[in-house]
């Protein structure tokens, strides 16, 4: 995995691609022990491209005109 890392010795910024067993036990060229740098993070939630298109209350369909007729509002085709 890629992490950040500072050294407090020289002040010298980088990034390794280290194993995550490794991610604690850096140093630097100095000989100074690195530390890792946690960055805040942004977390985006997509909904589902269905999400739009649900009701809130379901609908019970008996015969074939009601489903056509929901299939039409809801401006969907039939499956086959």
């Amino acid at each position: 995995m890629l992490y950040e890392y500072c050294c407090s010795g020289c002040g010298k910024r980088e990034e390794r691609n280290t194993l995550i067993s490794e991610r604690h036990n850096q140093v630097c060229e100095c000989g100074t022990p690195l530390k890792k740098l946690i960055h805040r993070i942004a977390v985006h939630i997509f909904k589902p491209y269905w999400d739009d298109m649900m009701d809130d209350k379901p609908v019970y369909i008996e015969t074939e005109e009601q489903k056509k007729k929901e299939l039409d509002r809801r401006g969907l085709q039939p499956r086959e």
